[in-house]
């Protein structure tokens, strides 16, 4: 072995993610699992909260020469000019400009829109394309999005993606959904989120309800903010929320001041997440099945709220309802509205909350990532042989 191949033994993977890199867990911890026997670079929008591990930022926003370049991209799409798109794109001419004169052992991708540019590097390996979710029927409610969006997605699955060494997604419906309409066959790495060593605190008194997320409008979180002003029970609802500055954020402030018990805060580093989550007693989370993925979401934060050793309570989201009811961590509510949220609040016990939270505690070593983590190495391992 020379001493340049010596210099290089440790395999080389690029990771790339569209959205910032502190909050997308399934890179960060793809990034703390392969970074002790590889070389790892990261590309994101944003900083990167490893700075041993060398980044590369990408634009906030894509670049696209003002309302002139807007227009030009929705032609593209309206024509089916996909290819066009990457050359196009600010984020994919970034990653080609600092990556692309490396050679690679493998890439990784995340999301169906880095897989154009990915399969550009010089990888001996091929591509490993995150999925996260079922990207054609992405926001299938959105009629502009089916008849725009959806064909793209198509086009790259059926492509870029198709060409990937190997795929992975969130839940089991998701990859049965990938299986059928596109020949695809990701391994399934559920958002499971990493051990932590703590107890279930003791039951407050009021009961102390969370939710963290992004606050969009396809995400419902007014049905939790109208639960719980309907709510006779004795509790407060604390709401950590991405994108509270907008329009739809600035909504559900205006909906939440009018009940004293209910506070909307500004979102906290993944990082930090569990330890604020710990100081409450139950994990809130009700998603209206309006699209596919949302019928078969299976979100970081269910396992979010059992590593923080809460109680939850759900929607009747059948990929979530199962693992709640198998692990006897909460309730899931009769349907997706505000009423059924609001009648499944008041009939808690604080009785029943603390057996919720130890059952967070007894199932949180089977539900965490290190089990995840173990596909992922081994599916690495493979793809490198």
């Amino acid at each position: 072995m020379t001493a340049a191949a010596a210099a290089h033994a440790r395999p080389r993977i690029a990771i790339l993610s569209p959205a910032p890199l502190a909050r997308s867990p399934r890179a960060l911890k793809q990034v703390r699992a392969l970074r002790g026997d590889h070389d790892i670079v990261t590309a994101s929008r944003g900083d990167s909260p490893f700075p041993e591990i060398e980044h590369v930022r990408l634009p906030d926003r894509e670049q696209r020469w003002g309302a002139l370049g807007r227009i030009l991209y929705l032609m593209v799409l309206a024509l089916h000019l996909y290819p066009l798109i990457t050359r196009l794109s600010a984020q994919d001419h970034a990653i080609r400009a600092a990556l692309g004169d490396r050679d690679w052992d493998l890439v990784i991708a995340h999301d169906v829109q880095t897989a154009t540019v990915a399969e550009t590097l010089r990888s001996r390996r091929g591509v490993l394309v995150d999925l996260h979710e079922y990207f054609p029927r992405q926001n299938e409610h959105s009629l502009a999005w089916r008849l725009l969006i959806a064909p793209y997605f198509r086009w790259i699955l059926s492509g870029p993606v198709h060409r990937a060494a190997a795929t992975t997604t969130v839940s089991s419906g998701i990859v049965e959904e990938y299986r059928r309409e596109h020949d695809l066959d990701p391994t399934l790495i559920i958002n499971a989120s990493p051990y932590q060593e703590r107890q279930a605190a003791p039951v407050h008194a009021p009961l102390r309800l969370v939710h963290s997320g992004v606050a969009a409008p396809h995400r419902h979180v007014e049905i939790l903010i109208d639960a719980v002003k309907a709510s006779e029970a004795d509790v407060t609802l604390d709401l950590y929320l991405v994108g509270a500055d907008s329009d739809y954020g600035r909504g559900l402030r205006e909906r939440a001041s009018a009940d004293a018990r209910i506070r909307v805060h500004e979102p906290v580093p993944y990082d930090e997440l569990i330890a604020t989550l710990a100081d409450h007693d139950l994990g809130l989370h009700v998603l209206p099945p309006i699209n596919f993925n949302h019928l078969h979401a299976l979100p970081n934060k269910l396992f979010d709220y059992v590593q923080a050793r809460l109680g939850v309570v759900i929607g009747p989201s059948p990929e979530m309802a199962r693992i709640v009811r198998e692990a006897g961590v909460g309730v899931v509510a009769d349907d997706f509205t505000a009423d059924s949220l609001h009648a499944a609040i008041d009939a808690l016990t604080p009785e029943a909350v603390a057996e919720y939270k130890a059952a967070s505690e007894r199932s949180a070593r089977d539900l965490s990532s290190e089990r995840q983590t173990e596909i992922l190495l081994n599916l690495v391992s493979r793809l490198l042989d």
